[in-house]
C-alpha cells in the first residue's frame, strides 16, 4: 500500500530553498521519500518530545515525517545539527 504524502509548511520552505541551491541533494530526498510512502516503517522511531515521528537520513541531513492514518507527513527537513533544534 502507497500511503498519501502531506508536507508541512517548514518542510515545504526547506524543499523549496534545496530547489534552488542543490538539486542534486533534492533528487536525493525524493528518493528518500518515495521510500517513505512505500514502508513508512522505515525510518527509526523518535522520543522524548518527537514521540510520534520518525526519520531517515539523507546524507548528513535528516527529514523527519509522522504516521497518520493512511499519509505521511513531512514535518521537517535540515541538516543534522540544526534540525532537532528547530522543532
Amino acid at each position: 500500500m502507497r500511503y498519501k504524502l502531506e508536507i508541512s509548511q517548514e518542510a515545504r520552505q526547506a524543499l523549496k530553498k534545496l530547489k534552488q541551491q542543490d538539486r542534486a541533494l533534492l533528487t536525493r530526498v525524493e528518493r528518500s521519500v518515495e521510500k517513505v510512502l512505500e514502508n513508512p516503517e522505515i525510518g527509526k522511531p523518535l522520543r522524548h518530545n518527537l514521540k510520534n515521528n520518525r526519520r531517515v537520513h539523507v546524507g548528513s541531513f535528516v527529514l523527519i515525517y509522522e504516521i497518520a492514518g493512511e499519509s505521511v507527513l513531512l514535518v521537517d527537513f535540515a541538516h543534522h545539527d540544526k534540525i532537532y533544534k528547530r522543532i
